[in-house]
């Protein structure tokens, strides 16, 4: 058994994982070190123990038993019993874990102090442990759950039919998903509060999606986790990034798994309404500015051609309305006048640094006729082309 105790010994300085091998007869073959059995609940409940033998006895698989919240995993095979535990997958009280303690006369201390551990990587190091134990690398075993698939499903179609019959008795619909859809838009838009209807509230919102537990508390807690799901989602879609939209949505959940009421859950859902319209509406405005920004350059790059709203909106990817609309309000003139004003500021530098007639640089300007450029140079900077070139000209450009 030297190599047996090694194993255990290890496996509970790793994981704080107890593991213990026992005798057809319940006699304790192994276990991680001296003084174990003294703060053992398996050693210390014969109860608990003949419980965890009798519910063990198939061979080539490990047998779930959940006490209470507290898991273990047993094993019989060739007259021996091999038991993992407790372990616990949810947060528990110092209290919870005297509880368990006196309940089964174990002392509290390192061996009682329970390991929150996730399902998963409890199997994975169960299967890793028994695979070092019994020289079975390929073979691994199976783990029964205790849930009969087969049946499992039989009482969810039956669930399933029984509830649409209550639904149709009792008349009750669901929220219509393009309510829905226009609803969770329209707070990520940043467009202010959504109306659910005359004297309705997130809350009304979650009864009307039907019932996910028959607890009043669970089922809107549900319906807060679910409503946050999507407006991560749909934030994201939004142009939200990603790292924001969820840092946002794993904080709102931890602060919903310590709420104590259903009012601080309430308090939970409406700071997550306001924070992603803020990051929705920030997003948003972001993105216009990327489209005026692209505007401006692709003005830039194409100054001495004729430009037009409609041709640069369908070079950037927008509609001509939606691009005329973001760019009149982060740039207080309409695209149409900052282009104008764009291709005057190039011919006053024209003007200034070089000798080409007028009616040229109207050309280049693609500006022409001379009388409309000049009409329009006017009504940019308050004087003709030709009073402007007498009052600005370089001397020394010329001269030189």
């Amino acid at each position: 058994m030297d190599k047996a105790v090694y194993i255990l010994k290890n496996v509970y300085h790793l994981y704080h994982l107890a593991g213990r091998i026992l005798s057809r007869e319940g006699k304790f073959l192994a276990v991680p070190f001296d003084g174990f059995l003294d703060e053992d609940p398996v050693f210390n409940s014969p109860r608990l123990l003949q419980m965890l033998m009798e519910y063990g006895r198939e061979q080539k698989t490990y047998k779930v038993w959940n006490d209470g919240g507290y898991w273990y995993y047993v094993f019989h095979n060739l007259g021996d019993y091999i038991i993992w535990g407790p372990v616990n997958s949810e947060e528990y009280s110092e209290n919870d874990y005297l509880l368990y303690c006196k309940q089964h006369g174990a002392k509290a201390g390192s061996v009682c102090d329970i390991p929150l551990m996730k399902i998963g990587k409890l199997e994975e190091i169960i299967m890793f442990a028994h695979g070092l134990l019994s020289d079975e690398y390929e073979n691994i075993v199976k783990i029964d759950n205790g849930i009969d698939a087969e049946r499992f499903q039989e009482s969810l179609h039956a669930g399933r039919v029984e509830y649409e019959l209550e639904n149709e008795e009792c008349d009750k619909k669901h929220f219509p998903f393009a309510r829905e859809d226009q609803m969770w838009k329209w707070i990520i838009g940043g467009q202010g509060e959504f109306s659910f209807g005359t004297g309705k509230s997130f809350e009304d919102l979650v009864d009307s999606a039907g019932v996910m537990a028959q607890s009043q508390k669970k089922n809107l807690e549900y319906g807060i986790v679910s409503g946050i799901t999507l407006l991560t989602r749909y934030a994201i879609a939004a142009g939200v990034e990603e790292s924001a939209a969820y840092t946002l949505s794993d904080v709102l959940l931890q602060k919903l798994a310590k709420a104590t009421n259903v009012m601080e859950m309430r308090k939970v859902m409406e700071y997550a309404l306001v924070e992603y319209g803020r990051l929705g509406k920030e997003a948003k405005s972001e993105a216009h500015s990327i489209y005026v920004e692209q505007s401006r350059e692709y003005v830039a790059k194409h100054i001495f051609k004729k430009l037009s709203l409609q041709e640069i909106a369908k070079e950037i990817g927008v509609h001509p309305a939606y691009l005329s609309g973001i760019f009149k309000k982060q740039m207080g003139v309409t695209l149409t006048d900052y282009i104008m004003q764009e291709k005057i500021q190039v011919s006053c530098n024209l003007l200034k640094y070089s000798n080409r007639p007028i009616a040229i640089i109207a050309e280049y300007m693609n500006l022409s006729p001379q009388s409309y450029f000049t009409r329009v140079f006017k009504k940019v900077t308050g004087k003709t082309p030709a009073q402007y070139r007498r009052t600005h000209v370089d001397k020394n450009f010329l001269e030189n």
